[in-house]
């Protein structure tokens, strides 16, 4: 039988209301129900991930066979088309042309969604956060076309080493780092510092406009996304990746000035 994330809420809901009725006052109840609240929302999006990447692997397999004859095709009218030449042909080999491109551009899409469906295992080991902080703001600065970052470098000191997959991180951090770039746009700014709590605690600020609340709970989702053309599973990919790692990602803040996302990994306490 296969236990889904939001399996045995019954007795958890019973442990809540016991807890609740020993709290000492109002303030400690609410706590009680905001962590409750959300382990709700975690346990949620892990059946909303699972549910997405069966469904992200389905169509992708469904689409990369017409695809690969789409291709083939175009190919082979290309070929003919150079054999014959002349004005006409070459008028028709910018159609081939713009098919193939369209096709590769599809095609890249297909390998993200298998991506997002079959993230590799981790290779645990213990990892310095400031390189792989650096490395992934610098390939943000690409994937943004700018790179308003600032790095609080002090923050580092004495900052333990970090029980990670060192590439997976870097992957994380660039989706998170790489939506705030988004948010502040070409204007805008992100800062990244880390700090330590349960772990430690890679916290990237933006100087966008902030989350509304409407918009919150569902940042995470997969698919949803309120940029036009976005595909909408960065920040999803991101946290199934770091939940594997032992870790989370979640947002800490946002207002009218912008919003923190925090990452937060294990420590290595060897």
């Amino acid at each position: 039988m296969i236990t889904k994330p939001t399996d045995n809420m019954t007795e958890r809901l019973k442990d809540l209301l016991s807890r609740a009725a020993r709290a000492e006052g109002e303030r400690e109840v609410d706590e009680l129900l905001e962590r409750f609240h959300a382990e709700i929302r975690e346990r949620i999006n892990a059946e909303r991930l699972e549910a997405a990447a069966r469904m992200a692997g389905w169509l992708a397999h469904r689409i990369n066979n017409p695809l690969g004859a789409i291709s083939g095709n175009a190919q082979l009218l290309a070929r003919r088309l150079a054999r014959e030449g002349g004005e006409s042909a070459e008028s028709y080999l910018r159609y081939t042309d713009a098919i193939q491109t369209e096709t590769e551009r599809s095609a890249r899409i297909t390998a993200e969604l298998l991506d997002f469906t079959r993230p590799r295992d981790p290779v645990v080991a213990s990892v310095n956060i400031g390189p792989v902080v650096e490395e992934a703001a610098e390939l943000a600065g690409f994937g943004a076309g700018h790179g308003n970052v600032t790095i609080e470098s002090d923050s580092f000191a004495g900052l333990p080493k970090a029980r990670t997959d060192k590439e997976l991180l870097v992957r994380v951090l660039y989706e998170v780092i790489l939506n705030g770039m988004q948010a502040a746009g070409q204007e805008g700014t992100v800062t990244i510092s880390t700090s330590l709590g349960d772990g430690i605690d890679i916290n990237v600020r933006d100087t966008g406009p902030g989350i509304s609340p409407d918009v919150l709970p569902r940042v995470f989702d997969p698919f949803f996304s309120t940029r036009e053309k976005a595909r909408g599973l960065g920040l999803t990919a991101a946290l199934t990746i770091v939940t594997e790692l032992g870790g989370n990602v979640r947002v800490t803040d946002s207002g009218p000035t912008g919003a923190v996302v925090t990452t937060t990994i294990p420590a290595d306490k060897g």
